[in-house]
C-alpha cells in the first residue's frame, strides 16, 4: 500500500483528489493539508510513513517550489509530485531545480494521475507531455547561454532589492567601481538595457532568492 499526502490550498481540490484516490487499489491518502506549514509539521513526526506528497504549486506563504526544496533537503526519501495548472517555463524550471520527482497537470485524466503517482513512488521521473514540450523549447534564454557568476547573482539580488551601486558595494564589501563592472556584465549577459529590465527578468525567471 502506497501512502500519499495531498497539499493544496483549495479545499475542493483536496476533497476531489481524496475521493478519486480512495477508489484505487494500493493508494492510501494519509492526510491532506491546505498549507506548506501544516505539511512540514506533519512530516516532522510521520515522514517515515509517507511515500509521496502530491503537491500544488501556487500557495500562499510558502509555495510548492520552496516546500519541495525543503522536503528534499530534510526528507530525501519522500517523493514529491507536482500537480499544477501552470505550464509556463518560469514555473517548470524552478520545480526541477528544487528536485521534484515529477510534474503533472490538473487537466489530465484520472487514470493518468493514478498511474503517475504509482510510477513516481516506484522511482520513475514522471513529466506530463505538455511540460516536456515547454522544456524542449527552453534552454536558449540569455541566462542559460550566459550563466551569471556567483558574485553577479549576489549583485543582481541587491539590484532587485532596489539598492544603488554605492549601497550594493557597502553590502558586499566591494568598491562602487567593482559593482559598476558587475552590473555591466549582468546587463550584457541577460541582454537587457537597464536595471529595471534586469529586475523584471530576474523575477520572471527566478534568478535570485530574496
Amino acid at each position: 500500500m502506497y501512502n500519499v499526502v495531498i497539499t493544496d490550498d483549495h479545499h475542493i481540490v483536496r476533497e476531489g483528489m481524496k475521493f478519486l484516490l480512495s477508489t484505487t487499489d494500493n493508494i492510501n491518502v494519509l492526510k491532506d493539508f491546505g498549507s506548506a506549514r501544516e505539511t512540514l509539521e506533519y512530516l516532522k513526526e510521520n515522514h517515515k510513513n509517507v511515500d509521496l506528497i502530491l503537491l500544488d504549486l501556487v500557495m500562499p506563504e510558502m509555495d510548492g517550489i520552496e516546500l519541495t526544496r525543503t522536503i528534499k533537503a530534510e526528507y530525501p526519501k519522500v517523493k514529491v509530485l507536482i500537480l499544477s495548472s501552470y505550464t509556463s517555463e518560469e514555473y517548470i524550471r524552478p520545480v526541477f531545480q528544487a528536485r521534484a520527482d515529477g510534474y503533472i497537470i490538473k487537466e489530465m485524466e484520472a487514470e493518468e494521475l493514478v498511474s503517475s503517482i504509482k510510477d513516481v513512488i516506484q522511482g520513475e521521473k514522471v513529466i506530463h507531455p505538455n511540460i516536456l514540450k515547454v522544456m524542449d523549447n527552453a534552454g536558449n534564454l540569455p541566462h542559460e547561454r550566459n550563466a551569471l557568476s556567483a558574485r553577479e547573482v549576489e549583485v543582481l539580488k541587491e539590484i532587485v532589492k532596489g539598492k544603488s551601486n554605492k549601497e550594493i558595494g557597502e553590502a558586499l564589501y566591494v568598491s562602487e567601481k567593482t559593482v559598476k563592472t558587475h552590473v555591466s556584465h549582468i546587463l550584457n549577459k541577460l541582454e537587457v538595457s537597464d536595471r529595471t529590465q534586469a529586475v523584471i527578468y530576474a523575477i520572471k525567471y527566478n534568478l535570485v532568492k530574496l
